[in-house]
């Protein structure tokens, strides 16, 4: 009896089995008609979640069905429609790719306003179905991924794209800045020199956008392609054209463009600080980008516009001099050029200055020593400069002028110069200061005359043609050196006042005392041509040609 009960049970389970079986059948080959004629009509840039339901349930089915060996052959059409399936969501993947892949507004990357908003900026105007797809698709247990390759296709080539544009707005702003500018004022450059520094700041734009870029496309890829290789295949490719583009670019300017080194320091420091970033890309790329060929270059040319300069100042030959005694434009541009260095002295010592040095060298002196080198070379060259003047009172205004504009130059702290060059020479601004004084004394000299003129005052007494002979000589000679000095100009307000104080301390008290006489012993009944005012307007008018703040 206890052996008939388990027949009769077990019976009963294989047709429970048998009946679950044919409801299961009956069940997928109902649904998988449904399915399939989905599959092959569908529309997943339209239904995209009920496509990639419907795929999974056809996946199901051939699962389902090949676990049974007496449905197998059901499945062949069911993989034939799967890979349709496969095909139609590769196909929407692309369409989402151009579809919702966005060109940029350039503004931000131009203004350098990029930094604290990079996060905000969209690259594509709706991740959802890219990634959705991308994902689904990565899950696939089939070997073909095909629909990567349209991601970096179409993306590299946007982000291609963006960077044109951005390059072009730049030179757009700067066509626009330079003619209103010109309705201003006389352009003080050559129009192709204009046309390399546009170019130049083009490159340093597309080279920072560049970075910016792939930053906000790979923090892209983290949720669009969470396969860490598949995703480092598709940044290699993707990055390739861009990459390879700005760096052409870029190396065509290096080489072609003659524009001095002040320009390419910008670029040259924000190549050096993402150096390593800049050679992985390349290296990377399954293009060939001469990146590291690109730095090259640039060092080597600004390490040579860094031998222009001291030798231009050591050879300088040309004849021009300010006719005031201003400050010679070579003194200013020499000043610039050092400030400049110093704004990127880690860049210029490390990738310029270094290329050159000796082995061993202590690369913190290298800057410092340039600096006391072109100093030196500067102050030969005005002193060559100052012999050029006809007028050697001239020559020491224009002595005084410019190094007065060297000292003020290096105590402004913020160029940051004086503790650069104090590495060297301590005592550098001390230096100067004494050269001052000695043009300040040395330009008092001119007055000595006059000076003599009147050191008889105290003599005159009653002698009314003692002193009409001494006024008559003082105008004179006063009126000669007021003359000879009438385009002297000495630029810093400060020091001008300061050597009108001292011109009048040696004249004021003895002329003081001529003037006293001539009223008491009535002499020049029609007027004394140099009263105290007058005499005070002209000391207060020496120096006043061109004077700047």
């Amino acid at each position: 009896m206890h052996i008939s009960n388990g027949k009769l049970q077990k019976k009963q389970h294989n047709i429970q089995r048998l009946i679950n079986t044919i409801d299961a059948t009956l069940q997928f080959y109902g649904k998988t008609s449904t399915v399939e004629t989905a599959i092959n009509t569908g529309n997943p840039t339209a239904e995209l979640d009920s496509y990639l339901e419907n795929m999974e349930s056809l996946q199901q089915a051939i699962i389902f069905f090949e676990t049974h060996p007496n449905y197998r052959s059901q499945t062949e059409n069911m993989r034939i429609t799967l890979d349709t399936g496969y095909t139609v969501l590769e196909k929407a993947y692309k369409s989402f790719l151009l579809k919702h892949s966005l060109t940029l507004d350039p503004t931000p990357f131009i203004k350098s306003e990029l930094s604290p908003r990079l996060n905000e900026i969209k690259i594509l105007s709706d991740e959802e179905p890219v990634i959705k797809i991308g994902v689904w698709l990565l899950k696939q247990p089939r070997i073909p991924t095909h629909f990567l390759s349209y991601y970096s296709e179409i993306r590299g080539a946007q982000i291609l794209k963006n960077i044109k544009n951005i390059a072009e707005a730049q030179k757009t702003m700067q066509l626009a800045t330079r003619s209103k500018l010109s309705t201003v004022r006389k352009p003080t450059q050559r129009p192709e020199k204009l046309d390399g520094l546009a170019d130049v700041d083009s490159c340093h734009v597309m080279c920072s956008a560049l970075l910016s870029l792939l930053e906000l496309e790979e923090k892209l890829m983290v949720r669009a392609i969470p396969d860490t290789s598949k995703r480092a295949q598709v940044f290699r490719e993707l990055v390739s054209r861009p990459l390879a583009y700005v760096v052409l670019q870029t190396q065509k300017v290096v080489n072609e463009k003659d524009i001095g080194i002040i320009p390419l320091l910008p670029l040259l420091h924000l190549l050096s600080q993402n150096l390593a970033r800049f050679h992985n890309l390349a290296a990377n790329s399954i293009g060939d980008v001469q990146f590291d060929s690109l730095m090259r270059q640039l060092q080597v040319k600004c390490s040579s516009y860094v031998n222009e300069v001291v030798e231009h100042l050591n050879e300088d030959t040309t004849k021009f001099v300010p006719p005031d005694g201003n400050v010679h434009p070579t003194t200013a541009s020499t000043l610039n050029f050092l400030s400049s260095l110093t704004a990127h002295r880690v860049t210029v010592t490390q990738h310029i200055l270094a290329l050159t040095a000796p082995q061993g060298t202590n690369t913190n002196l290298l800057l410092p020593k340039l600096f006391a080198r072109i100093l030196s070379a500067l102050g030969s060259m005005l002193k060559k400069k100052a012999n050029l003047y006809d007028d050697p009172t001239l020559a020491t205004i224009f002595l005084l002028n410019n190094y007065n504009y060297i000292a003020k130059t290096l105590a402004d702290e913020k160029d940051g110069l004086l503790p650069a060059i104090t590495e060297m020479n301590s005592n550098i601004l001390s230096f100067y200061h004494e050269e001052i004084s000695t043009c300040t004394n040395e330009y008092l000299k001119s007055w000595n005359g006059i000076a003599s003129v009147l050191k008889s005052t105290d003599r005159i007494g009653e002698d009314k043609q003692m002193a009409k002979q001494i006024m008559s000589t003082f105008i004179r000679d006063f009126d000669q050196i007021l003359a000879q000095q009438m385009d002297y100009c000495i630029s810093d307000p400060k020091i001008c006042a300061h050597v009108q104080s001292e011109v009048r301390a040696r004249i004021w008290k003895n002329y003081s005392q001529l003037l006293d006489a001539c009223q008491r012993l009535h002499l020049f009944p029609q007027g004394i041509k140099y009263t105290e005012n007058t005499f005070e307007m002209a000391i207060k008018n020496l120096f006043s040609s061109a004077r700047i703040n």
